[in-house]
């Protein structure tokens, strides 16, 4: 299963460099312009435009100046809008062409003449939103952004106007915060990300990041923590990520999550009158994701919470 998805991946990427080197090709506008080319015509187009080059001063696609060029690729206005040569012998909006006008696939073509990185490759290839339709200018702004890769906008709200599902996640009892600007959309899903675009196989390491105390290694651990290495569950399967009615982002309250999988050993309803059925399951083992002390994930403190009693015949684990 996973030498077939490693396949999955090369084809992708190999179908992906065929795709934007056809985008490359396909026209003659848009086009790599030289550094003298891009500033010289930039210069002119400032003349009117003055704002809209500030508006790029701070960011990637900043204007090629005379410190750059040496840059193996510049920026200019002509690499972006075409039409630019009628639009200087007749100046009106028509003549000139907005990246807001263009089709998805037109606006691919025009970013991948600079960006060939495996974000644009999955744009064009398997990518969900490429394949939904999703322009480049949908998610991102090029003028007046600072954000990090030119996000329209890096509190993550542009993700959820065509996300209202998740978008409701976020009101729930229990929920990451995003609505509070801690956390951003970006920050979990990284849309540059080959290995899996929807990022289900391997989540656990993007959940790490912040939870690093659940992430082990433990000298016991709970299967399902580690299970992601080869079936891609483990945080999701117990967790909803974005937001949940119940604690901790739990999928289920109380016992029904441990009691998918796991059912409850006869001795708990019988012995002792059924005593040990009046205790939630994480009251004794709550060391869910993993322990250091033994295979049952029992609380290392269990032999202070219990009764003494239960220690004259029962070794705590057994």
């Amino acid at each position: 299963m996973t030498g077939d998805k490693s396949l999955v991946a090369v084809a992708v990427t190999i179908i992906g460099i065929i795709l934007l080197l056809f985008f490359r090709s396909a026209s003659a506008e848009p086009a790599l312009y030289s550094a003298e080319e891009n500033m010289e015509q930039s210069d002119y187009c400032t003349s009117c435009h003055e704002d809209m080059a500030e508006s790029l001063q701070k960011s990637a696609h900043r204007l090629v100046t005379e410190d750059d060029i040496g840059s193996p690729i510049t920026v200019g206005c002509i690499g972006c809008h075409s039409g630019w040569e009628e639009h200087f012998d007749d100046p009106n909006v028509e003549t000139i062409v907005s990246g807001l006008e263009l089709t998805p696939e037109e606006q691919a073509r025009v970013c991948a003449a600079c960006h060939q990185a495996a974000h644009q490759m999955n744009m064009i290839s398997d990518d969900p939103h490429g394949l939904a339709g999703v322009a480049c200018l949908d998610c991102h702004k090029i003028h007046d952004n600072t954000a990090p890769k030119l996000v329209k906008d890096d509190s993550g709200n542009f993700c959820l106007s065509c996300h209202p599902t998740v978008a409701g996640a976020f009101k729930a009892r229990s929920v990451h915060p995003l609505n509070t600007g801690n956390i951003a959309c970006v920050d979990c899903h990284n849309l540059g990300e080959m290995s899996d675009i929807v990022l289900q196989t391997g989540f656990d390491w993007t959940c790490q990041n912040c939870h690093a105390e659940f992430a082990g290694p433990f000298i016991y651990e709970h299967p399902v923590t580690y299970s992601h290495l080869v079936e891609g569950e483990s945080c999701t399967e117990c967790h909803n990520p974005h937001g949940s009615p119940n604690d901790r982002l739990l999928k289920q309250p109380g016992d029904g999550l441990c009691l998918q999988c796991h059912g409850t050993p006869p001795s708990h309803r019988t012995a002792h009158d059924g005593l040990a059925g009046s205790f939630a399951c994480v009251d004794c083992h709550s060391e869910v994701h993993g322990s250091y002390h033994n295979s049952k994930l029992l609380d290392p403190d269990l032999g202070i919470k219990l009764p003494y009693d239960c220690y004259q015949c029962h070794v705590l684990g057994e």
